[in-house]
């Protein structure tokens, strides 16, 4: 069952915005101070336009983005093989007769 979706104010690069969201108020508003602080960072010393400025700012974010899932991937195949290496270490010491 879906939650309700509710209309939450956010102000990002100066403007306000109404957002509809099922997420909570407060999560809503840490994602908006986020895009405006690197809005505000991506500008600074800039004299790009806004829509220049919200460009850049998606490119940044979808690089950070894109940089995560890559180290996540890395992470998951690391704990596969070593996974992997374990069941076999595992599955020769079962395999081994012991001695009585």
């Amino acid at each position: 069952m879906s939650q309700e979706k509710r209309s939450v104010q956010v102000k990002i690069y100066g403007t306000e915005y109404h957002i509809n969201a099922e997420e909570d108020p407060d999560y809503i508003q840490k994602i908006a101070q986020y895009v405006d602080d690197r809005m505000h960072e991506i500008s600074r010393g800039s004299t790009n336009s806004l829509p220049g400025v919200a460009i850049l700012t998606a490119m940044e974010i979808a690089h950070e983005l894109h940089k995560e899932r890559e180290r996540k991937e890395l992470d998951t195949s690391a704990v596969d093989d070593r996974l992997a290496g374990l069941i076999r270490l595992l599955d020769r010491v079962l395999e081994t007769p012991t001695e009585t």
